[in-house]
Formats: C-alpha cells, structure tokens, sequence
C-alpha cells in the first residue's frame, strides 16, 4: 500500500461513508468542507517536530470531526473490520468450516506462504482491500513471529489476541494516514515523519490494546465471526469516544 505520504487523501467534497460501505441504510452524509482541517494541521505539525502532543492532538481532531464520529467510523471500517472476523474465523477452533481453508490444511507450509493464502482470501475486491491486505499482512506476521513453517498446535489464545490487537491497529493506523493525505508531506525531515508515524501507531496501539486485551481468554474459541464482528465495533465506538475527550 505504500507510505502514509503516498496518498493525497480525500478533500472536503470526499463522502464520509465511501460507495463500496455505504448499505443505503445510512441517511446521505453531507460534506463539511473543513472537517480534515484540524486533524491535517495537527499532523503538520507533528512533522515538523511537534512530537507525541501534536499526534494526540490530531487523534482528538479526527474522532470529533474528520471522521464523521465514532457510529459513521463503525460503518466506514465496515470491511475491515468484517475481513477481520474472518482472520479470527479462520483460527478459531469452531468456525474454520465456513473457509477454503483451515488450520490442519496449513500445517508445514512456509508462514510466508500461509500468510499470503490467508490474506489474498479475506482480502476481497473493493476499496478497502489494499488497507485489509497491508494490514492483515503485518498483524499475521507479528502474531506468527519467529516460526519459519506453519504448526497449528502453536497457535495460542496469546497469538490470536496479538494477531486481532495488531489488525485493528494498523487498520485504523491505515484509514487515519489515508485521510490526513499531504499533511505529511509538510515536513522534509524523513527522521521527523517516521517519528511522527510511529507515535500515530504507538498512541493507537495502546487504546486498542486497553481495549481488546480483556476479549481475549480461554473463551475466544467460543466466540462466532458476528460476535467478533460486534467486539470490533464496540472497540471501535470505545476508542473514539476516548479520543473525543482528549
């Protein structure tokens, strides 16, 4: 998918639900023309050695404004967060018969390759898949970390809770550079940019790890891809109301 500076990112005509997320179930989302101001500003800033404030304060920007809240920021990580049910599906115990593939199926293939099989079949074809494919791709391997071939006998309540936490960073990690477009491209200090992209990730990855962490015990195999789905969302409605408070 590239660098967070690769996009220019929507403008203020852009819709907040995109065509391939919209259900029709939503009334038409007017555009504000200058929701993205606050966040794009702070993220400037941030490149230009504002550090780890100036990232929280573009999170507070983005959760109240630039996003269209925390119930239209449900629905745009729709897909997503349905490709991320079907990850949880895949390595969960009673649910794996609803894929082409499974567990056992994958046994002593090299991870890479389990990793790119995973990806290519939840990644679907529509707007988001680049975002699903870029972030599914680093969360499998973070979660299957130092194993070279593929031992389902390994996979832990540990690994799925890192590989779910991680997925759910990066995708909202994903959607938030997206949509701060060329505010990144505001500095001219690579060390600067990087370190502002790391504080984005590091400041989301602990909201979501506060979040999550507790879903996921013994019973996680218990769980369906709907109530996955649904812990997803309720992660989703938690963060951002968090962040609206900042």
């Amino acid at each position: 998918m590239g660098t967070s500076q690769s996009s220019v990112g929507p403008n203020g005509r852009s819709p907040l639900l995109p065509s391939w997320v919209d259900d029709n179930q939503t009334p038409p989302q007017i555009p504000v023309p200058q929701r993205l101001k606050g966040v794009r500003q702070a993220i400037g800033r941030a490149v230009l050695g504002g550090g780890r404030e100036s990232v929280r304060k573009a999170l507070g920007h983005y959760a109240r404004k630039a996003s269209g809240g925390k119930h239209i920021s449900v629905q745009k990580l729709g897909k997503i967060t349905q490709a991320g049910s079907g990850l949880f599906g895949i390595f969960s115990d009673g649910q794996q018969q609803q894929y082409s593939v499974n567990l056992h199926s994958l046994n002593g293939q090299p991870c890479d390759e389990v990793i790119n099989q995973i990806t290519e079949l939840l990644a679907g074809h529509h707007g988001d898949s680049d975002k699903i494919r870029y972030a599914m791709n680093i969360a499998l391997s973070e979660a299957l970390e130092g194993m070279t071939t593929f031992d389902e006998n390994s996979v832990t309540v540990e690994v799925i809770g890192k590989m779910m936490i991680c997925y759910l960073t990066e995708s909202i990690f994903i959607q938030i550079s997206h949509d701060a477009g060329n505010a990144w491209n505001k500095g001219n200090n690579p060390v600067q940019i990087a370190e502002a992209e790391n504080d984005l990730r590091q400041l989301i990855r602990e909201v979501v790890d506060i979040t999550l962490a507790t879903k996921f015990t013994d019973d996680i195999f218990h769980l369906t891809t709907e109530q996955m789905q649904e812990i997803q969302n309720q992660a989703i409605l938690d963060i951002w109301e968090e962040w609206e408070n900042d």
